[in-house]
């Protein structure tokens, strides 16, 4: 597996934020309701996107 740095799709920044581990998001689409697998949330510091990532990613920091 290779690993890649974290770069925001939206304005390449990479700086983001974890919002939260281990979340879970579900909804209704087409009168089928669903559940997410446990997700990683992440929100870019630069532009305020939000990044989700499942289980198989891994994070690390450097200052």
């Amino acid at each position: 597996m290779q690993n890649k740095t974290l770069t925001c799709p939206v304005c390449q920044g990479n700086k983001a934020e974890m919002l939260g581990k281990n979340v879970k998001l579900s909804g209704q689409f087409e009168n089928k309701e669903f559940l997410t697998t446990e997700l990683t949330v992440l929100r870019c510091v630069k532009c305020g996107f939000y990044m989700f990532f499942d289980n198989t990613a891994e994070f690390t920091t450097s200052e």
